[in-house]
């Protein structure tokens, strides 16, 4: 074949080519709603991603191309290409699962909406100016035509819904003053989780105007705890507090801080259940949330939305079946009623399966437990993958190292760390907090209470480590928790009781590495490769394979090598003081208690609009400690800055010999090692 009967051919082929690869991005879209919760490679969310942006592109060309093609009259044999224009109409609408891919495409909406009247309208005038008359076709036509509008008129909806501005004005009760009976009877028809919202909005005003001082919610609140006994009936209790707390965290996730009295509501529906329950609870919610930002779950809970959820599927059942009663297919090119025969039979079960899968929406996914590591980022680099050997090719190993190889934590590992984080909680309210100031100051530890506990919170002893910037904290005990782990006088069993306090660890490194503006707001993720770049000094430019061996070797170096920072010999430092604790037991029950208390700190500090953003990949353990800290009374991010603070007083210091709790004595700085 030389080069003009290629071009001839693809000519030819091109627009079949153009709406068999749209259909095959449908279904590919189709399976990536269904797992993009779960813990899938990253090569796979890059195709994931690639798929979400080349549909809509890969649409608008086969229109683009139709347009040019039927320009002038249509060529005989040709006019079953108009039926393929409203087919790239509904794949303009995308697939209902994965109306966003991250939460910056919702506030798109208005974008899509005028891409989605252009391409209405091109498809148009492409079947007003080239339709041949037969009946039966015409008939099919406009059926699809009606399906392609009605679904590609979906997804600006249902984006404009997931907006973080529409859900921001959804909460106001200022907009339902504004709006006559006629308006309010829309907005239930075409948005009931709004209509829910202003009505709870109202609500919450009324509570504000009449809220409890600060004082009077921590008495109240601490009461709840105490007294509180657990339901008969737990499956009843969790489905009361589900119902209660959806209202309750789509406010968190807007950054609207509740009044007392509404937490306090919360607080004890959520101490009815047990740890379990709880747990439950709190990730049943963050999906819920999941859907409401990147599914379409917003639209069809209306009663608008769900007529035209269910009708394009049974039109379209129509529409297939006129097409295949109808035996003038001589008329026509046959490779084009083939691929239309293609497009209409596999259009059809992917419509019946969106209808389907999404009444079950919101239970797909798992809680992911996100993991990195200093100590293997830098062993990799000994024994290099295919791929990072290909990545330094391009002198981008370190970018691909850090991104490519995360880790997860074991499938039980969030319920684990949640029963932590509810005991620590509790204990919180029962045993520290007595007051506003000793409220206060309990959602501002993160790690002081624990060390205190152990008598270890002098600055003399461990509490050096905590006074210094929160990211180079976290990366110091990060550290530190590895060279313990794989210290030689760490036996089996401890490295067992270990696993909790690894797993936490090293979630908080992967937020120091890839999610920073998470972690804590100014977090630094250099510090991380200033980090590597000292254990490369240290180990004298040698790389190591085996972690454990590279562990030991930090911890013997590090602080006789001169030529490097503090960072570093700050953590074997540490490490070393903690293995002193001759205990097994308590050091790793010291270290695990830090590390749940940075986890709270961490999850409580970060805006509800960033838990939302992250939520683009599948729900993360730290937004499911955001959710369950905010029921338990908890401090948000809103909190810190809408609501009024006690006078401000020194925190305490252990007390040697005595219990340490919201009476404390005031700390003295004596040391404050910068790192």
């Amino acid at each position: 074949m030389g080069f003009s009967e290629a071009v001839q051919w693809f000519d030819e082929w091109q627009l079949r080519i153009l709406v068999l690869a749209s259909l095959f991005i449908q279904y590919f879209l189709f399976f990536s709603s269904v797992v993009r919760r779960y813990n899938v490679p990253s090569w796979l969310r890059l195709f994931m991603w690639l798929a979400y942006l080349g549909g809509d592109a890969l649409a608008i060309y086969g229109l683009a191309t139709l347009f040019n093609r039927h320009k002038q009259l249509p060529t005989d044999g040709s006019g079953l290409e108009v039926l393929w224009a409203p087919v790239l109409l509904i794949h303009l609408g995308g697939q209902h699962p994965m109306t966003a891919y991250s939460i910056e495409d919702n506030e798109l909406w208005a974008r899509q909406a005028i891409t989605v009247v252009s391409q209405v309208t091109v498809a148009l005038y492409v079947f007003c100016k080239s339709w041949s008359g037969e009946k039966r076709l015409l008939q099919t036509a406009i059926l699809l035509f009606v399906v392609g509008i009605v679904r590609s008129v979906q997804k600006p909806w249902a984006l404009k819904n997931g907006s973080i501005t529409d859900m921001v004005a959804s909460s106001s009760p200022y907009t339902r003053r504004e709006q006559g009976s006629f308006a309010f009877i829309w907005e239930g028809c075409i948005s009931l989780v709004g209509t829910e919202l202003s009505d709870n909005g109202k609500q919450e005003e009324e509570a504000e105007e009449l809220d409890i001082p600060l004082e009077e919610f921590v008495q109240e609140a601490r009461r709840c705890v105490l007294l509180s006994e657990l339901a008969s009936d737990q499956e009843k209790a969790e489905k009361l507090a589900t119902s209660s707390g959806e209202m309750y965290a789509y406010r968190l996730l807007v950054d609207i801080s509740k009044p007392y009295s509404s937490r306090v509501e919360m607080l004890h529906l959520l101490m009815a259940l047990d740890c379990q329950h709880a747990h439950s609870i709190s990730k049943s919610i963050l999906h819920w949330l999941f859907a409401i930002l990147y599914t379409n779950l917003n639209m069809i809970l209306s009663l608008f939305g769900l007529c035209l959820h269910l009708l394009p599927p049974f039109l379209t059942l129509a529409s297939v079946i006129l097409f295949s009663t109808s035996h003038k297919y001589h008329d026509y090119n046959t490779a084009d009623v083939k691929v239309t025969h293609i497009l209409f039979c596999c259009t059809l079960p992917l419509d019946f399966l969106l209808l389907l899968v999404s009444p079950f929406i919101e239970e797909f996914g798992c809680i992911k437990v996100s993991q990195y590591s200093l100590l293997s980022f830098y062993a990799r680099k000994k024994r290099p993958t295919t791929l990072l050997k290909l990545a330094t090719v391009v002198r981008c190993e370190d970018y691909v190292n850090m991104h490519c190889y995360i880790e997860h934590g074991p499938s039980d590992s969030s319920n684990t760390i949640i029963e932590l984080v509810f005991g620590y909680v509790r204990d919180g309210w029962t045993r520290y907090i007595n007051d506003a100031t000793s409220y206060k100051r309990f959602n501002s530890h993160g790690g002081e209470w624990t060390l205190n506990q152990h008598h270890l919170g002098h600055a003399k002893r461990l509490g050096w480590s905590l006074k210094m910037a929160f990211d180079r904290s976290v990366l110091l005990w990060h550290i530190a928790t590895d060279l313990c782990f794989h210290h030689q006088s760490t036996t089996p069993h401890g490295q067992e009781r270990a696993a909790k306090s690894r797993v936490i660890s090293n979630h908080l490194a992967y937020l120091l590495c890839i999610r920073p503006e998470m972690l804590m707001l100014g977090t630094r993720k250099s510090i991380f490769s200033i980090a590597c770049e000292d254990i490369k000094l240290t180990m004298a430019g040698k790389l190591e394979a085996d972690v454990r061996r590279l562990a030991q070797v930090i911890l013997h170096r590090s602080q006789h090598v001169s030529n490097i920072g503090v960072l570093v010999p700050n953590a074997s430092k540490l490490a070393e003081a903690l293995m002193e604790l001759q205990d097994e037991q308590v050091r790793w029950e010291v270290i695990q208690g830090v590390w749940v208390e940075m986890l709270c700190y961490s999850a409580s500090t970060c805006r509800g609009y960033l838990h939302g953003k992250n939520m683009n990949e599948g729900p993360e353990l730290l937004s499911q400690v955001w959710i369950l800290l905010s029921f338990m009374g908890m401090e948000t991010s809103a909190d810190r800055y809408q609501k009024s603070e006690p006078p401000e007083t020194m925190e305490e210091e252990e007390v040697e010999g005595g219990d340490v709790g919201g009476e404390g004595g005031s700390i003295q700085h004596e040391i404050n090692i910068p790192v």
